[in-house]
């Protein structure tokens, strides 16, 4: 089995190179660069996500369903500090399939975009779009009443192939709570998890 810090070395990597993006483009030189080389879209697209703000918005959501440059595209938009880059990738809900849709609702997550939750919430009861994962896990970071019943409905009496996996999103979603400080919500949650009908490793990583 590898060791964890061999998994990080790829973050790390695409880390740097985000920071250094910053050094060698401004807006205006990233956009530009997204008519050029596809090597050249990729970078502008990891320099907007230092640089990036409104005005890259419209052409980053325009490389969504790119699947050379949806990854690039989306890290741009998670970080980005305009209620615009929420739309985008809100927007790009209904357009999208298989990995492109599910990239989307994972930047969605990142951004804990509560204007995305009735969204996310009818992809968990949609079996056809094959997203129900992702967006459990979405809802999951997001927080909040409505996103953590969700979870907790599925894990307790959803279809089954959705029943661990929302088992997982709310073991996930205590840790958020419990890092940001409310344990006693963290505890009841988890208390939910070890009474539901799930296999014991579950329950036991429920323990608190």
């Amino acid at each position: 089995m590898n060791s964890p810090r061999f998994l990080l070395i790829p973050l790390l990597v695409l880390a740097t190179s985000i920071a250094n993006a910053s050094t060698d483009w401004d807006e205006e030189s990233a956009l530009a660069a997204l008519a050029v080389t596809a090597q050249a879209r990729a970078e502008a697209c990891q320099a907007l996500a230092v640089v990036g703000g409104p005005k890259s918005v419209p052409v980053l959501a325009g490389l969504l369903n790119d699947r050379q440059l949806a990854a690039y595209a989306r890290t741009a938009l998670e970080v980005i500090d305009d209620p615009s880059a929420g739309q985008a990738l809100r927007d790009a809900l209904p357009n999208l399939e298989g990995q492109l849709l599910i990239g989307v609702i994972t930047s969605i997550g990142a951004r804990r975009d509560r204007e995305a939750v009735s969204a996310l919430i009818e992809l968990v009861a949609d079996p056809k779009r094959g997203a129900g994962e992702a967006a459990l896990v979405a809802l999951a970071r997001i927080g909040g009443r409505e996103p953590l019943t969700t979870v907790i409905t599925i894990m307790t009496g959803g279809p089954e192939e959705l029943r661990i996996p929302a088992a997982h999103a709310a073991l996930l979603a205590a840790d958020i709570i419990s890092k940001r400080g409310n344990k006693n919500v963290a505890e009841q949650l988890l208390q939910q998890v070890q009474n539901a009908d799930l296999p014991e490793h579950i329950k036991q990583a429920a323990k608190f």
